[in-house]
């Protein structure tokens, strides 16, 4: 197949926005407003959120990419947006600080992060995701990371948003430790 791996730039602003609002939760509606911003949320609109009790979360999405926070590769196959990883360096993920895991032995290292992968419905099982991470992984060395961390979800298939855990693996990460729910996986570089 056919998959060509780009990193997401303001460029590219257009096709993310059409991916996530008519192609990557074509099968769960409930999860069609997320805009991959749950890693971001105090940067993202807690402001906002204590002023109004809402948030227009795909505005505050564009504002993130605009300012070069939520970072990631998008998946094109036929000229088409099939697939989506939000990797990005862990300081800019609050939600990874706050709730997943915080390293004490990590700080003072250059740790990219890989929260999620979208990956369209019908174009999922094919190795989409297997291709962003590892676009993400060959980046990431050269950008001179310390090493790339992920936190699988313990669960099910519909918990795989972290990408597998066997994924990971087949891409030379090895099992760190688990965290509340989580197996925190590394490479190091």
């Amino acid at each position: 197949m056919d998959i060509e791996i780009r990193k997401l730039s303001t460029d590219l602003l257009d096709d993310w926005l059409y991916y996530f609002d008519h192609v990557a939760f074509t099968d769960n509606k409930e999860w069609s407003c997320c805009y991959c911003i749950h890693y971001h949320w105090k940067q993202a609109f807690e402001d906002e959120w204590k002023k109004t009790g809402t948030a227009d979360l795909r505005g505050c999405a564009v504002k993130l990419i605009n300012e070069g926070i939520m970072q990631g590769y998008l998946a094109y196959h036929g000229g088409q947006v099939v697939g989506w990883c939000n990797a990005n360096d862990k300081q800019v993920y609050d939600t990874v600080h706050a709730k997943i895991y915080r390293d004490k032995q990590g700080e003072g290292k250059k740790i990219k992060a890989i929260v999620c992968f979208i990956v369209a419905p019908d174009m999922r099982g094919q190795g989409i995701a297997s291709r962003l991470l590892e676009r993400v992984c060959g980046d990431a060395a050269d950008e001179s990371y310390d090493y790339l961390e992920a936190y699988p979800n313990h669960g099910g298939a519909d918990r795989d948003y972290h990408g597998p855990l066997s994924m990971y693996g087949k891409n030379g990460f090895g099992v760190h430790c688990d965290s509340d729910g989580y197996t925190v996986v590394r490479k190091y570089f």
